[in-house]
């Protein structure tokens, strides 16, 4: 199934939705890495990229901090 998530996707896709319930603004790239224990932001856009192709995130491209959750992986 095209929306079925990885691991790793699933692990950014909720600490996304944590760290907004908490904050009330979406994490930073590098934040976001640090929650799911990843040192390389390009892997980060790369999960979030793969979220974002199946639906589950969306964010104003080249504006900084405005990614939405579309959906949840429940």
């Amino acid at each position: 199934m095209h929306n079925e998530l990885t691991k790793r996707q699933r692990e950014a896709l909720e600490a996304v939705i944590n760290y907004v319930e908490k904050i009330n603004y979406p994490p930073s790239y590098r934040e976001l890495g640090k929650l799911i224990g990843l040192a390389s932001s390009s892997t980060v856009s790369g999960i979030l990229n793969r979220l974002k192709d199946k639906g589950f995130v969306s964010w104003e491209e080249g504006q900084p901090r405005t990614l939405r959750i579309l959906k949840d992986a429940s």
